[in-house]
């Protein structure tokens, strides 16, 4: 009796995991949300909870190189419906995926013709004089940059798996030396492909992930029987391959100002008549990093703490790798920390 039920079981398994690799299912927002602004191929999204708790709204910022469906996975994983569910009105940036015209927008039209004008125009909607930012890998140093520029409208800066230090990425190291001395000049590529295509955006993550790139199909088979782990993977297996392109400019700026010149380190960051100081930065800062993040360690993020004027400033390492925190829920402390100050 007892094999019957555990061969039933392994055929279960094998029909789970063929089923949910085979599938081909486009993902699709698990909360209502309106769009109530456009900029070239950039949305900005508001998430209305069921009931507010009278607490200023969150403005939530995702990187570039990834759509920025991690933080709404599933009806029950959900960064954004843990917050709705909290109380808080969410107002979501997507950049959208840059076309070929594009390629000219860089750092400096990023941060003051898109986030400044989303940002004010999250502030117009919602009512209110301040918010809480909240930025995630590269999108949470861009928020580190606007939050530099416009203290007086961020009343809270959350920033998850930040990269402030470029100067410390182990496995980058090699090629930063070779840029920096000159070896390598991959400026006049650029220039001639214009956008950075998804598929070269995704292989430079494999050369990070590479190791242990098979391990999420070993941990899909092990639970396929079941149908609520097996379509939770499905999604998040799909945003990990669901890369957008990079525009040329923001490449270059990437390039010469962050690996380069560590800019945000070093300081004498210019853009638009603008000094990019992290020492304007007067926000309540929470900063997460994941204890075994090989892309962004915490001793990437962790410097921000020690330039910030902030005097109300948190640094949390959790468990898990980089994505780990943001696919699973919100933890309670954070949760505490921002009702607190909200």
């Amino acid at each position: 009796m007892n094999d019957n039920l555990e061969y039933d079981k392994e055929i279960e398994r094998w029909i789970g995991f063929y089923k949910t690799i085979t599938m081909n299912e486009e993902w699709k927002p698990n909360f209502p949300r309106e769009a109530i602004w456009k900029k070239g191929t950039s949305t900005l999204w508001h998430y209305e909870p069921g009931e507010r708790n009278g607490r200023i709204p969150l403005f939530l910022l995702y990187s570039h190189i990834n759509k920025p469906g991690i933080l709404d996975l599933t009806k029950e994983y959900s960064m954004i419906g843990q917050f709705l569910k909290e109380g808080y009105d969410v107002y979501l940036y997507e950049f959208g995926e840059p076309s070929f015209e594009d390629r000219s927008i860089g750092l400096e039209k990023y941060l003051f013709e898109y986030i400044d004008h989303a940002f004010k125009q999250t502030l117009q909607h919602s009512g209110q004089a301040q918010l809480s930012f909240a930025g995630f890998c590269l999108g949470g140093t861009l928020a580190a940059m606007y939050a530099s520029l416009r203290p007086d409208l961020i009343k809270n800066l959350l920033l998850f798996v930040t990269p402030i230090d470029f100067q410390t990425i182990p496995e980058f190291s090699e090629w930063i030396e070779a840029l920096k001395i000159g070896d390598l000049d991959i400026k006049p590529l650029i220039q001639v492909m214009g956008t950075i295509p998804s598929s070269i955006v995704r292989a430079g993550m494999r050369l990070l992930t590479s190791p242990v790139y098979l391990s999420p199909y070993l941990s899909l088979l092990a639970k396929s029987y079941d149908p609520d782990h097996a379509y939770y993977w499905y999604r998040f297996n799909q945003w990990t391959n669901d890369h957008i392109p990079m525009t040329g400019a923001f490449a270059l700026d990437l390039i010469e100002l962050f690996v380069k010149r560590n800019a945000l380190v070093n300081g004498g960051l210019e853009l638009g008549g603008n000094l990019i100081d992290l020492k304007n930065i007067k926000s309540n800062l929470y900063m997460i990093s994941s204890q075994y993040d090989h892309m962004v360690p915490a001793d990437i993020s962790s410097p921000l703490l020690n330039i910030v004027s902030s005097s109300d400033k948190h640094l949390e390492v959790v468990e898990g790798g980089h994505a780990s925190l943001i696919k699973n829920s919100v933890p309670q402390a954070l949760k505490e920390w921002l009702q607190e100050r909200s």
